[in-house]
């Protein structure tokens, strides 16, 4: 067909949506790129998921770099970090976290480099780890610095082990990866027993040996 003839004004209208299109904000935004993931979010296919234009979407934010950074610090916000509890021996508290850390990076695949650099950390997810620091610390009486340096190297760990278990699924895996339970095998087993001795090590570098028991003793 002619391109004049089919730009023409005598052309058909594309019908017109009943009702009000969805109010297109940074929080559903958010929520949408949460859902492709973030290696998959892209700027032409957010704009596809979405049902708008990209230049609807750069009304709300400047570029992919910055609706990335948005994405992870929602995620990191959403997360229910492990509350620690004067009950629960210092030990199991820590692998639990680190446990967390593990299920969140599986869930939300591309976060882990939020989690590892400073400079991709926002002052909001900064806040909430210094939150939970302090809290920690209170709990089990730590000093401060004992406590930070306790959940920051385990947690580091936690995020390089999951994002090397994660690698491991191959490229052709990963979309499908992001919701799916953990997989029942060896390389979850060997995961938890990396993670029991990287607390029980950590521990007794900050000073506090602990004996966990015939329980964390691997035969």
């Amino acid at each position: 067909m002619d391109e004049k003839v089919s730009l023409s004004a005598d052309a058909p209208a594309p019908p017109r949506r009943r009702g009000r299109p969805p109010t297109l904000d940074r929080a559903r935004i958010i929520a949408t790129g949460i859902e492709m993931t973030l290696p998959a979010v892209t700027f032409a296919g957010l704009a596809k998921q979405l049902g708008v234009t990209q230049a609807a979407l750069y009304k709300h934010v400047d570029g992919l770099g910055e609706l990335r950074t948005l994405i992870a610090e929602q995620i990191f916000l959403d997360w229910s970090i492990p509350d620690p509890h004067p009950t629960l021996p210092i030990h199991e508290y820590l692998l639990d976290f680190a446990l967390s850390i593990r299920l969140l990076a599986h869930h939300h695949p591309g976060i882990t480099p939020f989690l590892t650099r400073r400079t991709d950390t926002t002052a909001t997810m900064v806040a909430k780890i210094g939150a939970h620091h302090h809290r920690v610390a209170a709990v089990y009486d730590l000093d401060p610095a004992t406590a930070r340096t306790l959940l920051s190297g385990i947690a580091f760990a936690a995020v390089a082990l999951a994002d090397t278990v994660y690698a491991s699924y191959g490229w052709e895996k990963r979309p499908s990866s992001a919701r799916a339970d953990l997989p029942d095998d060896d390389i979850e087993t060997d995961l938890r027993w990396t993670v029991k001795a990287l607390v029980v090590g950590s521990l007794h570098v900050a000073g506090l040996d602990v004996d966990p028991g015939p329980r964390w003793r691997r035969t």
